[in-house]
């Protein structure tokens, strides 16, 4: 295998059809030259048909509760809908991209975080189908929607299953492309560079604080496990030319 690169693609970016065309264009070339695993979510599309077929969501620290009428839109969405879009982008910009999700070949397994439902926390990532994928020349892309063991459907987070799957494969960068600008300082800027030593010191100051937390902690994790270096990147600004913060050990 080339250099690897996992990206996760998601949020409000999705709903953005200019900056969704300008990131496959950008991934399409990138992957010409090495390999990718991309990662989406697509909670704004989800929400959006929640709110169509009258489902009222709610979310638990920060995790979107999923119970049967829930799961079955947020399948329908991601698997249906945003994976199609995004793969039929990639190849028309030339890539040879292939719309999977975690569960396909039993890829990702979970186990359930039942107070939020059926969600789902990786215990296992067997990199078969993917790698066998990667080999043959094509780009997975992968809908956040993974099983347990006996093969019951979960909605998993994709941050989460970006960070499992970088992890697993050792890549050597793993992106977060978001709708903000980075990790910023108490002046409100963008801190370019963090060691996994710098963090602590900033969450206890509360520089890193609310959302960012969990985050910049997979981050963290996904560090000590072996992935070379962690972006948290404006999706904005696209991938060629990435901006935003680069978390190493």
């Amino acid at each position: 295998m080339k250099s690897l690169t996992v990206v996760k693609f998601g949020g409000s970016l999705t709903k953005s059809l200019r900056i969704k065309n300008k990131f496959l264009k950008e991934l399409a070339k990138v992957s010409r030259t090495e390999d990718v695993i991309l990662v989406h979510g697509g909670g704004a599309e989800i929400n959006d048909f929640l709110e169509k077929f009258s489902i009222i969501g709610r979310f638990v620290d920060g995790l979107r509760f999923t119970d049967a009428a829930t799961l079955s839109i947020v399948e329908m969405v991601l698997s249906g809908k945003v994976n199609r879009v995004l793969t039929t982008g990639l190849i028309k910009n030339g890539a040879n991209a292939v719309g999977i999700s975690g569960k396909d070949g039993k890829s990702v397994i979970c186990k359930q975080i039942k107070k939020i439902g059926l969600v789902g926390e990786p215990v296992k990532v067997n990199k078969k189908l993917i790698k066998i994928l990667i080999e043959a020349g094509f780009l997975p892309v992968l809908a956040s929607i993974a099983s347990d063991a006996k093969g019951n459907v979960m909605n998993i987070n994709a941050d989460t299953l970006a960070s499992s799957l970088a992890v697993a494969f050792k890549a050597d960068r793993l992106i977060f492309l978001t709708d903000v600008a980075g990790v910023f300082d108490k002046n409100k800027k963008v801190i370019k560079s963090l060691n996994l030593k710098d963090i602590d010191f900033l969450i206890k100051n509360q520089i890193i604080s609310g959302g960012m937390i969990p985050k910049i902690k997979g981050c963290i994790n996904s560090v000590k496990k072996g992935v070379k270096e962690v972006w948290i990147a404006n999706g904005i600004d696209g991938i060629k030319k990435i901006k935003g913060t680069v978390i190493k050990e």
